[in-house]
């Protein structure tokens, strides 16, 4: 791959990081308001469970964009 689509899938990975970790931040504060208004149609733990897998999708991402960095600066 070239300089360019090399950056722009380092700049996208990067962003799904965040994105990911921000799902899984509202996750989490759909169980603390589930639990505080006592409606949980869905058990807490699943959600939980789903939060933590965006937050380890999250790091994946991230650290995907970060070998392809120092691989493209070697590179170059």
């Amino acid at each position: 791959m070239g300089p360019f689509p090399t950056a722009i899938l380092i700049g996208c990975l990067s962003a799904l990081r965040w994105m990911l970790w921000a799902v899984a931040a509202l996750l989490c504060v759909l169980v603390v308001a589930q639990a505080y208004r006592g409606d949980a149609t869905l058990p807490w733990y699943f959600t939980l469970l789903l939060a933590a897998s965006f937050v380890v999708s999250g790091w994946l991402s991230g650290f995907i964009a970060s070998q392809l960095l120092k691989v493209s600066r070697r590179a170059n």
